[in-house]
């Protein structure tokens, strides 16, 4: 079968080499001068002759087939598809608009904004209701774990080692419980919901297909993975995965609508829409009486309908941007976040879009957690009562401050590099069983090495006296003898995250009674060991934890290795200065924010996180310099923040950058674009038609005069399967077979099927229709095929429309684009700037550019993977060219 043979093969082969097995005469379309085309013979002699000889075989693969077996999801997690960002500017949907700008109904609106807005709302309610789930559970499971742990410690049964070996074991045996069913979920049923996630929402918002990315089970997994990597002691955090769940909350609210109407929803009883979406019978629409019924209920449904991938797009960058907010506590920051770092397109209404959906994501976290710290990473509140010159002591302190932003810097861009050193030694995503040993052992190692060091920890004076401005039920007394005392280290690995980055950037706010107990001491908190050897397990673990086949996010462990790094400098520096008025809790606030911008180099999105956070805004000037100082270093020693990086070395995804690099600004559109262009007429052939389905994989055909070859427009490969599975045949003239003429009412009913194709047929399974193999696929080519035959039986009818008996079967009938293609497609010309060409497509979301030349001829088409390709290379991408996709003709086959 060319199903399952190579591309490259299946190019060289018949069309109908598919159905050799299930026929026993000659293909009518790879005969020369034989069969049909042989014969001679009048109109009236159609029907008498033998039908088997007309017709096509039931039994045809039309789409192009690939080796990859569907039931491999690992095989390719990231398709190479792009989105339909750009609208298409056709002659119906152009009157469709025209006509609902004059009969508006609600006080001037269709209805579309507000169902905009209710589902904006309700994207934002859900995404706090997430977040307080999240936080809700891991805090429980971390305080479960830390009981089970305790209470074996207190067992008078056992010595002194089987204590320590127990308690180590429950902690182990407890977290290795929790990842392994995430673990498994990740590596066997839903691969997108790995790491972050981040960094394929922006890919996605940028215009690439991340098949099954947002998907309801897909944020299942994520929700499940994120409670228990933060609960199993691992360092991540649930900052990143937030921003992914409140992207797929938006996707799943977006599709969710009405299941039998002619704008349908894609996510309940799936299967029933989908069949009720494409009819193999011509146009099958309802009789006129039902349709009347139904008209109020259908056209309030069209007028509301979310179908567009641009309306998706704004949708899903409020949700990533309320993802954000309710992880920090921080509305504004969150919008930032999506402005400069998430998406890549923007707008005034996609700006309070966001602005809307993050505040109700936080006040719904407020209130379900009834207490004024908002946000699932708690800042402490910063006081200045004890501090009233502090923008003078920000002065005394700038040198210091400004090396302690220097070396967070330093440490995020080491981060980076780690992380890229780990990956290369770490099991492959396509060996599951190995990916799972690595989760348990990790996770196992990293308990150890964090309950080793903790028992260590007396022998510094790691046992302190807890200090009095702690909460009771804050601080572990691991191993301490005294009454009154508290394990420092243990507390730092073991306690909620949350609430020890609290800790540590309120340290030394505070009196103690006595505050220099011990040299190694600061202000009755942590003693200097414990906070360099925190900061530095964190740092090697959460680098090697940021890859493991589990969802977990890397802002929290970035704050809490910046946060003890700077507490240590500040301790240090407070100790060896104490007339430069050192403030440690600011040093650790430079700390954590310095390594955050040497890891994701995200500038004024960072110091609206921060500020809004903390509470306070007279630490803006500090978080300022943290962010700039370690952008800066950072960049100098890896240009690439973590998100860039991932993308770069993603290997399917073509991410375009807001600016064009430097190799665009001396290249033009003829150097990168793809010559092998396929082009339809404006009125085509089914039996071409069929011929660029099976061979090529382009998913936009430019659409030229028959008779000058000048472009007039672009149609979809959506498009030309929804109108050959309606069986919208006409004849040479562009007109219908059907003896009544193509009303407005058919025309409507065609265009809103291509619009709604994707999401009927499998919203996250658009890659399928270009590459990969399906039952669905399946089941649309034989209703196609069988289709094209009832037409072709019904031929002689129309003896003004039949052609010659010379040609094949397909040649008989034909398409009529001009209603449906794009009538305005952008072009530019062969000597147009490469860089120009890639703001384009930045700036208008396009997937096609045609490249004309000068008598307005297409010579070649720029797509994003072109764009991207010619950006340039290095070690760090992992971008390869695909194949080139050449037309071979077929045998018989003859232009039109």
């Amino acid at each position: 079968m060319a199903g399952e043979r190579d591309a490259t093969d299946g190019l060289k082969a018949p069309l109908l080499e598919d159905a050799e097995d299930d026929r026993s005469v000659d293909n009518p379309l790879v005969r020369g001068g034989g069969g049909v085309g042989g014969r001679s013979g009048s109109m009236e002699e159609f029907p008498a002759r033998s039908m088997h000889h007309l017709m096509l075989p039931e039994k045809i693969h039309i789409f192009p087939s690939s080796r990859m077996s569907r039931f491999n999801k690992n095989a390719q997690l990231h398709a190479g598809e792009s989105l339909d960002f750009e609208p298409i500017h056709s002659k119906i949907r152009q009157y469709n608009a025209t006509r609902r700008l004059v009969h508006k109904k609600f006080y001037g609106y269709t209805g579309t904004t507000l169902v905009k807005y209710l589902v904006t709302i309700g994207t934002g309610l859900f995404t706090g209701a997430c977040a307080y789930a999240i936080a809700q559970s891991s805090s429980w499971l971390i305080d479960k774990r830390v009981e089970l742990a305790s209470n074996a410690l207190e067992r008078d049964d056992l010595s002194h080692l089987a204590r320590l070996l127990y308690g180590y074991g429950m902690h182990a045996a407890f977290s290795m419980s929790l990842v392994i069913v995430p673990g498994l979920l990740v590596q066997f049923f839903t691969p997108q919901a790995v790491g972050a996630g981040v960094s394929l929402v922006m890919a996605y918002l940028n215009g690439n297909h991340i098949p099954y990315l947002l998907h309801y089970h897909v944020m299942a997994t994520k929700i499940l993975g994120t409670i228990c990597a933060c609960a199993s002691g691992l360092p991540l955090g649930p900052e990143g995965p937030m921003v992914q769940i409140g992207a797929s909350v938006g996707s799943t609210l977006t599709y969710c609508g009405c299941v039998e109407s002619a704008s349908g929803c894609c996510l309940c009883d799936r299967r029933r829409s989908k069949r009720s979406f494409l009819k193999s019978s011509r146009f099958d629409l309802k009789s006129s009486r039902t349709k009347r019924r139904e008209n109020k209920v259908e056209t309030f449904c069209e007028q509301i309908k979310l179908q567009d991938d641009a309306d998706h797009r704004e949708i899903i960058s409020a949700g990533a941007a309320a993802g954000l907010a309710a992880a920090f506590g921080s509305p504004i920051g969150g919008v930032m976040f999506s402005w400069e770092e998430a998406s890549s397109f923007w707008s005034r209404k996609v700006t309070w879009r966001c602005f809307l959906c993050t505040a109700i994501a936080v006040l719904t976290l407020a209130l379900l957690r009834g207490s004024a710290s908002i946000g699932l990473l708690s800042f402490p509140d910063f006081s200045s009562s004890h501090h009233p010159d502090m923008h003078m002591e920000f002065v005394w302190n700038f040198p210091f401050l400004t090396l302690t932003a220097i070396a967070a810097g330093l440490i995020g861009a080491f981060f980076n590099h780690l992380r890229g050193v780990f990956g290369k030694i770490r099991p492959r995503v396509t060996s599951p069983l190995y990916r799972m040993i690595e989760l348990l052992l990790t996770t196992a190692s990293c308990i150890g090495v964090m309950y080793m060091l903790s028992c260590l920890a007396g022998s510094w004076g790691g046992c302190i006296d807890k200090p009095k401005s702690w909460p009771d039920d804050f601080g572990m007394k691991f191993l301490c003898k005294e009454e009154g005392q508290i394990n420092d280290l243990y507390t730092l690995f073991f306690s909620n995250p949350d609430e020890v980055i609290d800790r540590i950037f309120g340290a030394g706010n505070d009196e103690c009674s006595d505050t220099v107990t011990r040299s190694l001491q600061f202000r009755c908190t942590f003693t200097l060991t414990s906070l360099a050897l925190h900061s530095l397990t964190y740092l090697l673990f959460m680098s090697y934890a940021a890859g493991l086949a589990i969802p977990g996010g890397l802002f929290m462990p970035c704050i809490m290795v910046g946060a003890s790094f700077g507490l240590l400098v500040g301790a240090i520096l407070e100790k060896l200065l104490p007339t430069f008025h050192i403030v440690p809790s600011m040093y650790a606030l430079v700390g954590g924010t310095a390594v955050l911008g040497g890891v994701f180099r995200a500038s004024i999105s960072l110091v609206v996180i921060v500020v809004e956070g903390t509470r306070q805004i007279n630490f803006i000037f500090q978080v300022i310099l943290a962010v700039v100082m370690s952008n800066w270093v950072a960049h100098n020693i890896h240009s690439e923040g973590v998100y860039e990086s991932d993308l770069e070395k993603n290997g399917t995804v073509s991410f375009l950058r807001s600016e064009p690099s430097k190799q665009l600004h001396v290249m033009s559109a003829e150097q990168i674009m793809s010559q092998t262009v396929a082009t339809v007429h404006e009125v085509e052939s089914v039996d071409r038609l069929l011929h660029l389905l099976k061979y090529t994989r382009h998913n936009g055909f430019p659409v030229i005069s028959k008779d000058t070859e000048r472009l007039e427009g672009l149609i979809l490969r959506s498009q030309i399967i929804v109108m050959l599975h309606r069986r919208a045949f006409c004849g040479r003239n562009g007109k219908l077979l059907e003896a009544e003429e193509e009303t407005e009412e058919l025309q409507n009913a065609l265009d809103h099927e291509m619009q709604t194709f994707h999401q009927r047929q499998g919203l996250w399974e658009r890659h399928a229709w270009s590459e990969k193999e399906s039952l669905q696929k399946l089941e649309i080519e034989g209703e196609i095929m069988h289709g094209i035959n009832e037409s072709l039986r019904s031929l002689a009818q129309y003896p003004d429309v039949n052609g010659p008996n010379s040609e094949p079967p397909g040649a008989r009938l034909f398409l009529n684009f001009r209603p449906y293609m794009n009538m305005a497609p952008l072009s530019v010309r062969r000597e147009c700037s490469a860089s120009r060409a890639h703001s384009l497509f930045t700036a208008m979301g396009l997937r096609h550019l045609c490249v004309v030349n000068g008598e307005n001829k297409v010579v070649g088409v720029i797509t994003r993977k072109d764009l991207d390709h010619a950006s340039g290379s290095g070690w760090w991408r992992q971008n390869r060219l695909g194949s080139v996709n050449a037309l071979q003709p077929v045998s018989g086959y003859r232009e039109l």
